[in-house]
């Protein structure tokens, strides 16, 4: 390859597809896609005699880099199955803005790819801080099916709420498949997909669901739909990698951070502190998730410690 082939492959420039916003993000169509009896497989668990399943990229970005770095060779074997979701590249708060930007670009070019190579595809939507709903909804036309995941979320349901509305407000879903338990507060139709059954976890239900009407219901496939309706009520709240963003875990989180966030603290795969910074950044209270072995002192779990910055030098957690 000569230097202006290269300078000039479109897999150089990334610019095969029209691009929504200032970032113009690649366009995914609406495609229409049959939604009965829905199941999800992970590309990382793909399997011949299950190609009636929707192909679903909610992994570890490591799992699915191959569908950005070379895409070509991964088209004919995905193109075997009923659809795909968009591969879901993280957006997490640790991230900085132009991250998340490029992130969100990859998975829609990602998906506009295979869109163009004969799959149908539906888009996977993701967000972060309020900060990146400007940009990380572009690329979806209003009206479309698309896709998100309850899954470790858990712990932050308020942003996840906050960006659900938004979607909600700037697409206008026909339907959203959700890949988790949806929390009660999500509006609209909802198609759910249960992640034991999708890893093979547990057995299928055998009876509905409470709450569920039985015309929705697909007996023994893990799915059902919800028509729900309310107002979800917006607040502040971020997404976090976990361990503090880094590759090294630490044992104490910091007492300082970016204004008007929250950082978490895990143990063994388990919560045992938020941390809320004030607008100077400055630890501002924690949420402690255990009695630190003293359940006289803390009966109550969880609870509250406030700082005390009356002496900058020496910030007292109380």
């Amino acid at each position: 390859m000569t230097s202006d082939e290269f300078r000039n492959d479109p897999m150089f420039l990334r610019n095969q597809f029209d691009g929504d916003g200032v970032f113009e993000i690649p366009r995914i169509k609406k495609d229409e896609i049959n939604l009965e009896k829905i199941a999800l497989i992970g590309y990382d668990k793909l399997n011949e005699n299950e190609t009636e399943k929707i192909v679903h990229f909610f992994l570890d970005d490591y799992k699915f880099e191959v569908m950005w770095n070379d895409p070509e060779p991964r088209v004919e074997r995905l193109k075997k199955y009923r659809a795909v979701l968009s591969p879901n590249f993280s957006l997490y708060n640790e991230m900085p803005l132009s991250l998340k930007v490029f992130n969100t670009f990859r998975s829609r070019w990602c998906g506009a790819y295979l869109q163009s190579n004969g799959l149908k595809v539906i888009p996977t939507i993701a967000w972060g801080e309020p900060n990146t709903f400007w940009f990380c909804f572009d690329g979806i036309p209003e009206g479309s099916v698309v896709a998100v995941s309850t899954l470790g979320v858990r712990t932050e349901k308020t942003l996840f709420l906050q960006g659900y509305d938004e979607m909600l407000r700037k697409l206008k879903p026909n339907t959203v498949i959700c890949y988790g338990t949806p929390f009660a507060e999500m509006k609209g139709k909802i198609i759910e997909v249960d992640y034991a059954e999708t890893n093979h976890l547990s057995k299928a239900y055998d009876e509905w669901p409470v709450g569920i009407s039985e015309s929705y219901y697909n007996p023994g496939k893990g799915s059902y739909i919800k028509n729900i309706y309310g107002f979800v009520v917006a607040d502040k709240g971020m997404g976090s990698a976990g361990n503090n963003g880094g590759g090294k875990k630490s044992k104490f989180l910091p007492k300082t951070g970016k204004p008007n966030s929250k950082r978490s603290l895990y143990k063994n795969g388990k919560l045992v502190q938020e941390r809320h910074y004030d607008k100077q950044g400055r630890a501002e209270k924690d949420i402690d998730y255990s009695d630190h072995g003293n359940p006289k002192n803390h009966p109550e779990v969880p609870h509250e410690h406030k700082w005390d910055w009356s002496n900058p030098d020496k910030p007292a957690r109380r």
